[in-house]
């Protein structure tokens, strides 16, 4: 069969999926912004260390995320936006478990936390995000 009349029978054409949607979630308790993208077998995560709140659309609730602009040289310069955001940590979950992960941040500068729960809220990060991939995995099996 010629590769006209196969590609007009759908027969070598690949599957197309459609495009994922980013989940995001904002974790006060940690201080951490962590976007999620999910895969047939396994979740993408980028995760933004949130270095303050600002005032939203509700007088006096500050619910809208800050976090340190990309490239920055000064302490603090902050952003509204993740496209304009520093990555601080980025990794993936397996349907098995199976988690890596890359500290970004640590390209830049070496990792600091002035109490435990500084150091603490790495781990939590990327516990949440393992338990996330539960959600969002249609094949988790870990």
């Amino acid at each position: 069969m010629s590769d006209d009349k196969a590609t007009a029978n759908n027969e070598s054409r690949p599957a197309v999926l459609a495009p994922v949607e980013p989940s995001v979630r904002h974790s006060r308790e940690l201080d951490f912004t962590v976007v999620a993208v999910p895969h047939g077998h396994h979740v993408e995560f980028k995760v933004y260390d949130i270095e303050g709140w600002q005032e939203g659309q509700m007088p006096g609730v500050f619910d809208v995320p800050l976090w340190h602009r990309d490239g920055a040289s000064t302490h603090p310069d902050t952003v509204d936006t993740l496209e304009e955001a520093s990555l601080y940590l980025h990794g993936s979950v397996k349907w098995d478990g199976c988690s890596n992960w890359y500290f970004d941040e640590q390209d830049r500068v070496m990792l600091h936390g002035c109490c435990r729960r500084d150091v603490l809220r790495l781990g939590e990060v990327m516990a949440m995000c393992w338990d996330w991939t539960a959600e969002l995995c249609p094949a988790w099996n870990a």
